[in-house]
């Protein structure tokens, strides 16, 4: 195990990233089915996505042209949901929603969970059920140099039938650890390796219940997530170091057997859920070559600050202004690069054109090819604000 010897390991956030709920209705209202065949006959006309009257946070939905497999006939999305939809004929589910990880760090997932629910009562009318299909909980924490070091110390409960031995609105960390603790093994685990950086660790990546440890900072700079670092730094990040993500994910034959069932009744079994993964089902700890029963080796500090994660905490403000600046920045450098590209590639036709002479040849190539569809760059332009729920303000400027 290594420890960045800068600083101890530091919590810089906690929260739910994934939150999949089964809609649960006898039926789906006729009248829906009909408005939802409709739309998707435009949406095929059309060869595109076509908005819908409903809106979620502030964001249109729109429609796609296919559905998914036999189940969901309809697909409906914006920036903060997607919902699939299907007559439920086969297992009475009609629905599948699925919160957008940036709207679950921004609101937090109470927060989130009642915005979600007015909406598909608007969209379903009353009397369905929510049911979790699928979440995961993750903490963020600075001062951990991830090393291949580190599989000597993770431990784990043999996996059996009486590992989610206890629901997750009744867990006690106390008993648990006393009952059976002589269980304790070296998990199985796949690492990954960057050169001779290690990083990510995945335990039983393809069960109901698995764990992921991974470089968080370096994900991000594929994810282009920017807005992660606003809440990092808040809680103290100092901008440079590694960032390592530790995310438990559950899904529906865990949450099952652990008794989680309706998304309401889930919010109070969060921290019953994360105390199972951390304090029993997985432990990171300091091996003690001395004793035998790795079940009474101490957990690391690090971990012992893992365990502390809390998940109710409010969602940092600046998430969905840092996401867009983050969009905004990397769409800005894409016509950077093509712009160039461009140019070079109009060598005989614009030999001397500096950035200003190319951009003019450009305004007028796109205003001919739009006016070949039948389109404007304005009436593009405000289809996509309506779609992302981008306002103007007061002063008439893009807020």
């Amino acid at each position: 195990m290594n420890i960045d010897a800068r600083a101890a390991p530091r919590l810089v956030a906690a929260n739910m990233d994934t939150l999949i709920l089964n809609i649960k209705l006898q039926t789906l209202p006729e009248d829906l089915e009909g408005e939802l065949d409709h739309l998707k006959a435009l949406s095929q006309e059309a060869d595109a996505d076509v908005p819908t009257a409903w809106n979620f946070a502030s964001e249109t939905l729109y429609i796609k042209a296919h559905g998914s497999g036999r189940q969901w006939r309809w697909i409906l999305h914006c920036p903060a949901l997607h919902l699939d939809v299907g007559p439920g004929k086969l297992n009475g589910i009609v629905g599948k929603a699925r919160l957008s990880s940036a709207f679950l760090w921004e609101q937090g997932p109470g927060v989130a969970l009642a915005t979600l629910y007015p909406f598909l009562v608007g969209v379903f009318g009353d009397g369905f059920m929510l049911q979790v299909s699928e979440l995961h909980l993750c903490c963020d924490v600075a001062g951990w140099d991830l090393s291949l070091a580190d599989a000597g110390a993770f431990i784990s409960r043999a996996r059996t039938r009486r590992s989610y031995l206890l629901r997750a609105d009744e867990y006690d960390a106390e008993a648990v650890h006393v009952e059976g603790e002589q269980d304790y093994i070296a998990p199985s685990f796949h690492a990954t390796t960057d050169g001779r950086l290690c990083v990510a660790y995945d335990f039983s990546k393809t069960a109901p219940h698995s764990c992921i440890v991974y470089d968080k900072t370096r994900e991000l700079r594929r994810s282009r997530k920017d807005w992660m670092r606003a809440i990092w730094e808040q809680a103290g990040w100092d901008g440079t170091s590694r960032v390592i993500r530790v995310e438990f994910r559950y899904e529906r034959e865990c949450l099952r057997e652990l008794g989680v069932e309706e998304a309401y009744a889930a919010l109070d079994q969060l921290a019953g859920l994360w105390a199972y993964s951390t304090c029993e089902w997985l432990r990171h700890t300091l091996p003690d070559p001395a004793q035998r029963n790795k079940g009474r080796w101490p957990d690391s500090p690090l971990w012992l600050a893992i365990q502390q994660a809390e998940f109710f905490d409010q969602g940092e403000p600046a998430v969905r202004e840092r996401k867009t600046a983050g969009d905004l920045r990397l769409i800005c450098q894409m016509l950077a690069g093509c712009s160039t590209k461009a140019a070079a590639l109009l060598t005989n036709a614009l030999p001397d054109a500096n950035a200003a002479d190319f951009l003019t040849w450009f305004y007028d190539w796109m205003a001919a090819y739009y006016h070949q569809k039948g389109q404007t760059f304005e009436g593009l332009r405000d289809e996509k604000r309506q779609r992302l729920g981008v306002l103007l303000a007061a002063s008439g400027t893009a807020a």
